[in-house]
């Protein structure tokens, strides 16, 4: 273990690998370069404080060493969309990419160093700041300050849970981004204070990893990558990894063993947070694994069961209160849920007023509220009380195209997994005698389940009538239809025929006398259909079909009582 200044002044060698880009070695005399290139640059534009955005985990390792280097504050947004930026722009100077900067004078674009055009030096750990920002209860991003020290601290101790596991040489490689916490403790500081390389890389594809040298290298991933591993797996000529390091949100029992029977390697958890940085931490071994305290930290349960702790990693000594609900147990201690309303969505910290702040901004929007549904895996979904314009847009383009219009709201600032994707409508949100919204009529709306598709258009010329159709993956249906490949089935594309007809054609649902019908293709769920009605008065009769594109699905007759 070393400090960070040794690494850019300290007499080791400078040919050892700091790091790999697409396979080629980065060196340490080439970080010394390149950290002394992009200081003398910040300095000469006097910046003082710093917002951090590189999609490569290498220069983002320059970046904050050469801020650090002239005295300046790092920066690091909620994530890496414009409107995270936006949010916070009072608390930075300067944009420090690596990627092509326009015209703007507030963008610094990193580039590689040939020389040393000034002379490097050791900085105060302790007087080096680096601050994230994570979502807050309130709704506006919550800001954290940390040091270089404490990020070494932490290094420190990660040293201790792993470095047995993972050899000097191994790579520190995976499809987690250092612009978050975990993947800036164990994907940059931690190697960078240990010695090992890291992969400069992050790999969003699991084929992309997979294409990688994996052998002995630590693999820090992410809850949501691990859960659609698939069918994917290493290849058994190949060396595996020393370990998979997973953190954000806790792992099922089968996300762990499939992930662990891919890699032919061992999962170790992370629990942590921002403010605290690593708490917990174990090996899944077995179900229901208890936690065990990161080194350092002290813990305890408070009167409401929420879970306590001093952490060494942490700027200052007091006593932190989590949202998270545990109890202690032989060999550490369990979490039994959150006490807030944050909640992990895909490993993502989403806070649910921040996100009911951002929808409830666009003009179509009234009222709104969020919960999340499911157990190990959740999903956010959204009570909307549309304003007087929503309604007309509500009632022209239909519930699931109305949903997708109000997603965009949140595109420019948050990420996929902050967005909604269940949808409810409704004239007022339930509440009680106290205005207090009811958190069980809002889960009972959705607990209902869809009997019908959603409707997206609708066209008629005389007894013709066509209706576009979403078939949402959430129709009671589906269920049994068939796990494994779910399809629509045809009972339900007759049922809805005759519902439909009676609702827009003003045939009565008694009027179905029998029918014939033919499937041509299997329905699915989450595709848009076409169902075209033809009521032919002379006949009797009610000619329907389903089609996608030009494709027929289904098509059939239905005979109608005499009127």
């Amino acid at each position: 273990m070393h400090d960070l200044s040794d690494l850019l002044i300290g007499s080791g060698d400078e040919s050892s690998i700091v790091a790999y880009r697409r396979g080629q070695p980065l060196l340490r005399s080439q970080l010394r370069h390149d950290v002394a290139h992009n200081a003398a640059r910040l300095a000469a534009l006097n910046c003082r404080r710093g917002l951090v955005i590189t999609e490569d985990t290498y220069w983002c390792a320059v970046a904050m060493l050469a801020l650090f280097q002239i005295g300046a504050d790092v920066i690091l947004p909620q994530n890496t969309t414009t409107g995270a930026s936006n949010a916070i722009q009072a608390e930075w100077d300067l944009i420090v990419t690596d990627q092509p900067a326009d015209a703007a004078t507030s963008v610094f674009e990193l580039g590689a160093g040939v020389g040393r055009p000034m002379e490097l030096k050791a900085v105060d750990a302790k007087a080096c700041r680096l601050s994230l920002f994570t979502s807050g209860s309130t709704g506006e991003p919550k800001r954290v300050d940390k040091t270089l020290a404490l990020m070494q601290r932490e290094a420190v101790a990660i040293e201790q849970v792993l470095g047995a596991s993972v050899p000097k040489d191994g790579r520190i490689v995976g499809t987690v981004t250092h612009q978050h916490l975990f993947g800036l403790s164990f994907k940059l500081f931690w190697p960078l204070c240990t010695g090992r390389p890291f992969e400069a890389a992050v790999h969003e594809f699991w084929e992309e990893l997979l294409a990688e040298d994996l052998g002995h290298a630590a693999v820090v991933v992410s809850p949501a990558h691990l859960k659609r591993l698939g069918d994917l797996e290493l290849a058994t000529n190949h060396v595996p990894p020393s370990c998979l390091l997973s953190a954000g949100a806790e792992l099922g029992d089968d996300s762990a063993a499939t992930a662990q029977k891919a890699f032919h390697a061992p999962l170790c958890e992370i629990y942590g947070s921002t403010e605290t940085g690593m708490i917990g931490w174990r090996w899944r071994s077995e179900a229901n694994e208890p936690w065990s305290a990161a080194p350092g930290v002290v813990l305890d349960i408070g009167a409401d069961g929420a879970l306590l702790l001093r952490s060494p990693f942490a700027s200052g000594d007091a006593w932190v209160r989590t949202e998270d609900r545990a109890e202690q147990v032989p060999g550490g201690f369990r979490l039994i849920g959150r006490a807030d309303r944050i909640v992990k969505i895909e490993g993502k910290r989403v806070s649910l007023p921040e996100i009911e702040a951002a929808l409830a901004g666009s003009p179509l929007i009234a009222a709104v509220a969020l919960i999340a549904l499911g157990d190990d895996e959740l999903v956010l979904a959204a009570v909307v009380v549309p304003s007087v314009a929503g309604s007309a847009e509500l009632a022209r383009l239909g519930a699931f195209r109305f949903g997708r219009l109000l997603r965009q709201c949140l595109a420019s600032r948050h990420e996929a997994a902050a967005m909604p994707r269940r949808w409810r409508f409704v004239e007022e949100l339930p509440v009680g005698p106290l205005g207090k919204i009811r958190q069980a009529a809002l889960r009972s709306l959705f607990n209902q389940g869809k009997t019908e598709p959603d409707l997206l258009a609708m066209r008629r010329n005389g007894d013709a009538l066509e209706l576009d159709l979403f078939n949402a993956p959430e129709l009671l249906q589906l269920d049994g239809h068939f796990p494994n490949m779910p399809i629509v089935p045809g009972v339900a594309q007759i049922d809805w025929v005759v519902k439909f007809a009676a609702r827009h054609l003003d045939l009565p649902l008694e009027s179905a006398q029998d029918y014939q019908v033919k499937f041509h293709r299997l329905t699915l769920p989450e595709t848009t259909v076409t169902l075209a009605l033809t009521h032919d008065r002379d006949r009797q009769r009610l000619n329907f079909s389903y089609r996608r594109a030009d494709v027929v699905l289904t098509s059939g007759v239905i005979r109608l009582a005499p009127t």
